[in-house]
This record gives structure tokens, sequence and C-alpha cells, in this order.
């Protein structure tokens, strides 16, 4: 099946979505096509590409080093994250919390800004948007059930785990110089989950000793080299 330019912008296929890992044959097969395509046709399907989603936009944005798409790329991730929880103004009442969907989001997000030329490419990705997007995922799930509680094991062991994922970013080489950006947010999450059950309530304290430890070392760091 051909797609012309028409068709992809005008988004008219209704075909099967493709599987979240990509698939070698087919990148090799659509390779292939972008040898055939002259500048101009390469140019117009970057262009259907860039006006079909917002993502595209962003993805785009940042890979020509716009600091300001990478805020608006992150903002995306954020709420498709905030989406899980909260529909029409108000937490989603009847379940529906795709909380694997919050995950795959914060991976997905680490695996779209994994280019040296992107973003700062600190470390090959994002590292900053990635704890912010970790952050941003507990404090959501926190407000939730704060708010209407969850009676059951799964939520809490899905944030505890990231959680756990963020603290070792943090104390990655390039994610160390963020852990005092974060701590506020952190020590706020931490405190709003003081009373929760089943374990998550101490899998933040030890996040945020991990991100006490995390800033204090790197200002002691940067104190030094300053004499």
């Amino acid at each position: 099946m051909s797609l012309s330019r028409h068709n992809v912008a005008s988004g008219i296929y209704h075909l099967p979505m493709p599987k979240p890992t990509p698939e070698p044959r087919l990148w090799k097969n659509i390779a292939a096509m972008l040898e055939e395509m002259d500048d101009r046709s390469l140019r117009g399907l970057v262009h259907d590409l860039y006006k079909l989603a917002p993502e595209n936009r962003g993805f785009l944005a940042a890979w020509i080093g716009d600091a300001d798409a990478s805020v608006e790329l992150l903002d995306g991730y954020k709420s498709k994250i905030t989406a899980q929880f909260v529909s029409r103004g108000g937490p989603r009442l009847n379940g529906g919390c795709d909380l694997a969907m919050c995950r795959r989001l914060i991976k997905e997000y680490r695996r779209v800004t994994t280019a040296t030329e992107m973003l700062g490419g600190e470390g090959g990705f994002d590292i900053r948007g990635t704890i912010d997007l970790g952050l941003h995922y507990i404090e959501v799930g926190t407000n939730y059930v704060n708010e209407i509680g969850w009676d059951e094991e799964r939520p809490y062991t899905s944030m505890g785990a990231v959680a756990a994922e963020t603290s070792k970013l943090c104390q990655d080489k390039g994610g160390q110089k963020w852990a005092g950006v974060f701590l506020p947010r952190v020590r706020a999450v931490t405190k709003a989950a003081r009373s929760v059950g089943y374990g998550f309530g101490d899998d933040l304290v030890d996040m945020a000793a991990v991100f006490e430890e995390t800033a204090a070392a790197f200002e002691a760091r940067r104190a030094k080299r300053a004499w």
C-alpha cells in the first residue's frame, strides 16, 4: 500500500498501531524507501509527521536543540500519566488507572531522548526529564490514593519501583547535580505519603534519603572546587 503525503497528513488510514518494540524488518523496509526519496519528498514526509501529532513536533524540535521543545515534550508525557488518574478534572472513580502504561511512558521518554544531540545528551538521554517524569508519576499517584484510597498492593508496588529507579538516576554521574533541584518535591511527596500503607511510605523515605545524601555530597564537592 502506498501512503501519499495527503493520506498520511489527513489520517484517513486506520491501521493497527505498531508494537511498542520496533521491528527490525519493518525499519529495514522503511529505510530502503527513504533511500529512494529525494530531498523534497523527505522534507515533505517529515513535515507530515510534524503535523500529525504533538509528540512528533516536540521530538523534532528537541532534536534540533530547541530548549523550549524539551519542556513541551516532557509536558506531553506528564499529561498522559496524569490522564491515567484524572478524568474531566476529577479522579477516576471506577478504576481505569493503567499503571503499566505510566511506567512504559517513563521508559519511552528515556528512549526517545536517547541521542547525544538532543536535550544536552547527558548520559545519552535526558536524565533530568526522566527524573522529573518519575517524580510526577509518584506525585500524581500519591495525590490519587490520598484522595480516594486504593486498597490493594499493586499501585504501591509500581510507584515504589519507580521511586527506586528514580533514586538510581539521582545517583548517576549525570543525575547528581539535579538532586538538590528536585529535593523540595521529593520531601513534599514523602511527607504526603507518610500515612500510606503497603510499605510505600517507607519506599519514599528511602528515596528522600538518597536525594538528601546525593545533594549534600554534590554541594560539598562543588564548594571544595570553588576554593
